[in-house]
């Protein structure tokens, strides 16, 4: 087993040699990170994070509060929901009054919100 000398040459020369490496995985790992395909990943990811917001938001609070007004669907604005088929239970007059009851009855519902 080699032994270490009293002037602690041999331990400078491994930290040298470890610094070495270390520097030479850390310049690798830059020029990965650097890389066209890394950034042009890193960017679509970004876009399409801020994309699903922005259609999200849109066909929520925008889209179905308008479909909901169509006259032929059967409404509920404060349980957002739209009947599109009817139960067998269905009143006319008073219709479903909670989403809840439209299901329990097999109505066909369109919920949002």
């Amino acid at each position: 087993m080699p032994r270490l000398d009293d002037n602690g040459e041999s331990l400078l020369h491994v930290g040298q040699k470890a610094k070495g490496n270390v520097k030479r995985v850390w310049d690798d790992f830059t020029d990965f990170v650097f890389s066209d395909n890394v950034l042009e990943v890193a960017v679509g990811l970004v876009l399409a994070s801020a994309f699903t917001s922005v259609v999200k938001s849109f066909v929520s609070d925008l889209l179905l509060p308008i479909i909901s007004l169509l006259p032929f669907i059967n409404r509920n604005f404060d349980e957002k929901f739209a009947v599109l088929k009817k139960g067998p239970n269905y009143e006319q007059n008073s219709g479903y009054n909670t989403l809840k009851q439209a299901l329990e009855d097999g109505a066909v519902v369109m919920a949002y919100g």
